[in-house]
C-alpha cells in the first residue's frame, strides 16, 4: 500500500491521465489478490499437516 501511495506521489504533474492510475490501482489489486491466495494456500496446507 505505501508503495502505491510512494508511486502516485512521484508521478509526474502531467495532464491527468487516468490509464496510469487505473494501472496502478490494478497491479496493487492483483498483489493483493495474490498474496491472499497464498496465504490461504499455506493456511490450508499447514491444517492438513495436523489431520
Amino acid at each position: 500500500m505505501n508503495l502505491a501511495l510512494w508511486l502516485l506521489q512521484a508521478a509526474p504533474e502531467a495532464a491527468p491521465d487516468n490509464t496510469n492510475t487505473i494501472r496502478i490501482v490494478a497491479g496493487v489489486l492483483a498483489l493483493v489478490c495474490v498474496v491472499v491466495i497464498i496465504l490461504r494456500r499455506k493456511k490450508k496446507a499447514s491444517s492438513d499437516d495436523w489431520n
